[in-house]
């Protein structure tokens, strides 16, 4: 089977959404019980209304980031209970509370203590994040709710999310807080109740725009205030991009139609675009000083970590370790099995993307023609490059069988792509061969220096 299939990709996707109504299924049966050491009772006689809400039963994005924020929880509790500081430790400090737990932590606070103070702020973030996007209704009773801004789902201070499609501007009392108190919210209505100083400040939600092709819907949110001002103007250039990808990638398209559900359009410096796992569909696009090639590359490229992500949320394919020692031509250093593995399957629609425009000079200049066919030699090569550390990384049940089928389908692919890489290579300029040129010369130097184990 080709791993561009679209049975398959349209497979992968639903094993997600089963992992997540298991996941769901899990917790409404063997959830934190009333009577939980290390969580309030306020919390967990919310928290069971809340999991048993039909609003959980079907899958969305921001559903499976709300399991996830369950999932850490839960994890948190069980380190404490057991005692495990070191554990706690690493979760802290790689956490968004990192800089509450060092603040603690200086004054002398034990880790164990630090947790406990801290376990509300888990607590709050899981039932605020589950009213502000995921309920259709709320009305907070004695204190308002905190809802704690996601700046990966595109919140800023002056436009914050709430659910999948709709987003609100605060009042300016609430610029730069991280959490924003909120009494009542209602979806049928398009309301939200915010506290303003004590008092209460009634605001309609907006609807995100959007960009539709065919049967495919995809959000857009700014992630400052000045691309929400100018979100027409982005929204074309995405627009345009998306196009391009339908009219001469389809498998590429296709994929995109079943993986990407928000773009959060990020204007800074030196940010890459990037995707979480644990916030499927949602991909940071970073739209600073990136030309069109440079866009549907990114298009392309975030949705390939979804489509990964989507089967490691319900596969096992690696045995994870931490041993650095496969070398990645794309970060041009040594790598443990996950980067390595991730690198690859993400590249590989990299390369699909450029194969196929390479295919068509229509919309494209001489210069970004000459890129795109550039940058699907190169693909090509580092892909080669890494076939015989996959390979042995599976001898080494590195990689587990259901994961080296995968590899192998993308290989399999690769492989069967020399000879039109050989006519490629014919048509470059000579400045673009001699980065081909320098390309393979700093592979074969990898390869002698750091892979002599292959």
């Amino acid at each position: 089977m080709s791993i561009f299939s679209q049975n398959q990709l349209a497979e992968f996707h639903s094993m997600m959404i089963q992992s997540y109504n298991d996941f769901l299924e899990d917790l409404r049966e063997d959830g934190p019980e009333e009577e939980t050491e290390g969580l309030s009772e306020d919390f967990l006689e919310h928290f069971k209304y809340v999991a048993d809400s039909k609003a959980l039963n079907e899958f969305s994005p921001l559903k499976f980031y709300w399991v996830n924020l369950v999932d850490n929880l839960i994890y948190v509790l069980q380190m404490w209970q057991d005692a495990d500081e070191e554990g706690l430790v690493d979760f802290w400090t790689e956490s968004e509370y990192s800089e509450a737990y060092i603040d603690l932590s200086n004054q002398g606070d034990d880790t164990l203590s630090i947790t406990s103070n801290l376990m509300p702020l888990l607590e709050g973030q899981v039932l605020g994040f589950y009213h502000w996007h995921l309920s259709s209704l709320h009305k907070a009773k004695e204190n308002p709710t905190l809802y704690q801004q996601v700046s990966d789902i595109g919140d800023h201070d002056l436009g914050i999310r709430i659910g999948e499609e709709n987003f609100i501007a605060p009042p300016e009392s609430h610029n730069d807080a991280p959490s924003l108190p909120f009494w009542s919210k209602s979806f049928s209505d398009k309301s939200v109740s915010i506290d303003d100083d004590g008092g209460e400040l009634v605001g309609g939600m907006q609807e995100l725009e959007s960009i539709s092709l065919g049967d495919m819907k995809i959000n857009l949110k700014g992630s400052t205030p000045e691309i929400d001002d100018n979100i027409l103007t982005y929204k074309a250039k995405v627009q345009k991009a998306l196009e391009i990808i339908q009219k001469y990638s389809p498998d590429c398209f296709n994929a995109i139609k079943i993986f990407t559900h928000s773009l959060v359009l990020v204007d800074e410096p030196g940010i890459v675009s990037y995707s979480l796992q644990s916030l499927p569909g949602y991909s940071n696009i970073n739209v600073k000083e990136r030309d069109e090639v440079d866009l549907i590359d990114d298009l392309v490229h975030e949705n390939g970590h979804h489509v990964l992500n989507a089967i490691l949320n319900a596969e096992e394919l690696l045995e994870e370790d931490d041993d650095k020692i496969f070398w990645s031509p794309w970060r041009n250093s040594l790598r443990p099995i996950r980067g390595m593995y991730h690198g690859y399957l993400t590249f590989v629609w990299a390369y699909q993307l450029f194969k196929d425009l390479r295919a068509s000079k229509t919309d494209f200049s001489p210069t970004q023609f000459e890129k795109i066919s550039l940058r699907s030699i190169e693909e090509y090569y580092m892909l080669d490059f890494c076939h015989a550390q996959l390979d042995y990384a599976f001898k080494q049940k590195k990689i587990t069988h259901k994961g080296f089928v995968i590899f192998k389908q993308a290989k399999d692919f690769i492989t069967k792509e020399k000879d039109s890489i050989t006519d490629a290579e014919n048509l470059l300029s000579s400045q673009s061969l001699k980065q081909i040129t320098e390309l393979k010369e700093s592979l074969k130097g990898a390869k002698l220096k750091y892979l002599n184990f292959l």
